[in-house]
């Protein structure tokens, strides 16, 4: 009976854990000082191996894309700067249309002082030579431009040689993809090296970075140039207004 009795209030024990944790059995008690033994353990754990991972060099697969994500951003600004000179044009053609409507007065010009005429006409010459200057950094600035690496590609080597072993193949980019007959593309593909793959993304990145740099200097002169034509088309328009040309 005693043992009954024990046996019974082993199952209610049993039970009452279950309960507590909604069907899942409570951990058992350790001694005093184990669970922060064991958190202090598994969190010097997880500080060394966030140091060996900020320490380690990455391995090839991760500079790999790491590069392709530079690629990709590169990609994203030249078209930001393509966009820019878009906008660049667009405040170049409603100051022109402006201008253009002033011009077509200018018939009234002969009740003006020659001195005040003279200097007119001299800034809507200007004005109109600017806006060429400038229209063609607009037009050199969204022109396309290649990257011109194909030098440092080994294009057509089979990648076996101890020199180009570890250097770029050309089968990532279309101005060294188009040098390949679709065979010989497949071949380079069948024996491409992670190092290979790494070495042209770093040539890519940056004759890229190169490119972006080229079309930025351009963008800072067209806009230069923009804030020059509104200065000068603010000067005729005020002129106009001056001497009653307008309205």
């Amino acid at each position: 009976m005693v043992d009954r009795d024990a046996e019974l209030a082993t199952i209610a024990l049993d039970e009452e854990r279950s309960g507590a944790l909604g069907g899942a059995p409570l951990p058992e008690v350790g001694p005093p000082g184990a669970e922060d033994d064991k958190t202090a353990r598994r969190r010097r754990k997880r500080e060394a191996r966030l140091r060996r991972d900020a320490e380690r060099p990455p391995d090839s697969f991760e500079r790999f894309r790491m590069l392709v994500d530079v690629v990709s951003q590169g990609r994203h600004v030249v078209d930001l700067v393509d966009h820019k000179a878009r906008y660049a044009l667009v405040v170049i053609g409603v100051l022109n249309t402006g201008v253009i409507l002033l011009i077509s007065r200018l018939h009234v010009l002969s009740g003006m002082a020659p001195g005040t005429k003279s200097w007119l006409i001299g800034c809507t010459i200007a004005y109109a030579a600017l806006t060429f200057l400038f229209v063609y950094y607009a037009v050199d600035c969204m022109r396309p431009r290649r990257l011109r690496y194909a030098q440092v590609m080994v294009a057509h080597g089979d990648g076996n040689e101890p020199s180009t072993r570890h250097a770029p193949r050309g089968i990532l980019f279309w101005e060294t993809i188009a040098g390949y007959e679709l065979d010989a593309y497949r071949r380079a593909w069948g024996s491409i090296r992670m190092e290979q793959l790494d070495a042209e993304a770093v040539v890519i990145a940056h004759q890229q970075a190169r490119l972006i740099r080229a079309k930025y200097v351009v963008l800072g002169r067209l806009y230069f140039g923009l804030t020059v034509l509104i200065v000068l088309a603010g000067v005729l328009l005020g002129m106009y207004a001056l001497f009653g040309l307008v309205g």
